[in-house]
């Protein structure tokens, strides 16, 4: 069992210590590029867009609540 965690904290300092090959700002670049879909928030498709437009505009026109929906009394 010793043999094991004297072997991941090998790897561990020599991937993150001081000694590492691989600067600080690599390891930074490769956490944004994977949280990056989480972080930034896609766009909507043009579909998407005209289609929530439409239901603001028909709820305007009607009065509802503006997401297309009529309002329970």
């Amino acid at each position: 069992m010793d043999q094991y965690l004297d072997t991941a904290s090998a790897v561990t300092r020599a991937l993150f210590g001081p000694e590492s090959g691989i600067p600080w700002w690599a390891w930074m670049a490769v956490i944004v590029a994977v949280f990056w879909k989480v972080a930034v928030k896609e766009p909507k498709s043009a579909r998407e867009a005209a289609n929530e437009r439409d239901n603001v505009m028909l709820g305007a026109m009607f009065g509802d609540d503006g997401k297309g929906k009529k309002k329970k009394k």
